[in-house]
């Protein structure tokens, strides 16, 4: 029984030190919006919870708060549930009209996160 106790005690410390681990690759959000040149045209990662997620046409996209702000990110592949925890890698883009700015991410296909390149015209 105590090695039983002991198993699901470091169990769970793994998987707590795993989801800490994880939290420190990704750039807090604020950080993002506050300083957006220090990130224009770079890869981003953000880990936190999907709060919205919609599809216009040809343009899908979805919303992730992590505790200091939320980001838009623009996505090809399928949208997230509303609720996901959701780690996320994208280059940072800045769009404008006239006075306003919208900063999201450009979320990365699987194939150019593993090969740091460009998907293939028939991955796309």
């Amino acid at each position: 029984m105590q090695k039983n106790i002991l198993a699901l005690l470091f169990a769970v410390c793994a998987l707590s030190a795993c989801d800490y681990f994880d939290r420190l690759g990704a750039t807090k959000i604020n950080n993002i919006l506050d300083h957006p040149r220090d990130y224009e045209n770079k890869d981003v990662t953000v880990r936190g919870t999907v709060t919205d997620a919609a599809s216009f046409l040809l343009v899908k996209f979805f919303e992730v708060d992590d505790g200091t702000g939320t980001i838009k990110v623009v996505t090809g592949r399928v949208l997230p549930q509303k609720g996901e925890k959701i780690t996320v890698t994208g280059r940072m883009e800045s769009i404008e009209l006239g006075p306003q700015r919208l900063i999201v991410l450009r979320e990365k296909r699987p194939a150019e996160k593993e090969a740091g390149q460009k998907a293939p015209p028939d991955a796309r």
